[in-house]
């Protein structure tokens, strides 16, 4: 399997367009967590939607007031840092 790019296109704080998603993790009106080709990837806002399901390319489009993007470089980095902050 071809290794997809990871591409981000950020329209005016409202549409975000991300290719090279693997899987979409976790997702709710103000947070959005999906697994891409490069690591985790973090999507922080209001009102946040998926909109277009996966293309072939790994696509998705995300619409909403789009306020901060993570990137962490595993798949368990969320996990660790939610597990961390409880034994704090």
């Amino acid at each position: 399997m071809e290794k997809s790019l990871q591409k981000l296109t950020l329209t005016d704080r409202r549409k975000l367009e991300v290719g090279g998603v693997l899987e979409i993790i976790s997702y709710n009106d103000e947070n959005i967590t999906m697994y891409t080709a490069l690591g985790n990837l973090r999507i922080g806002g209001e009102n946040l939607e998926v909109g277009a399901a996966f293309s072939e390319n790994g696509t998705v489009e995300i619409t909403g007031y789009i306020r901060t993007i993570h990137f962490c470089d595993n798949k368990s980095g969320y996990a660790d840092n939610f597990i961390s902050r409880i034994f704090r």
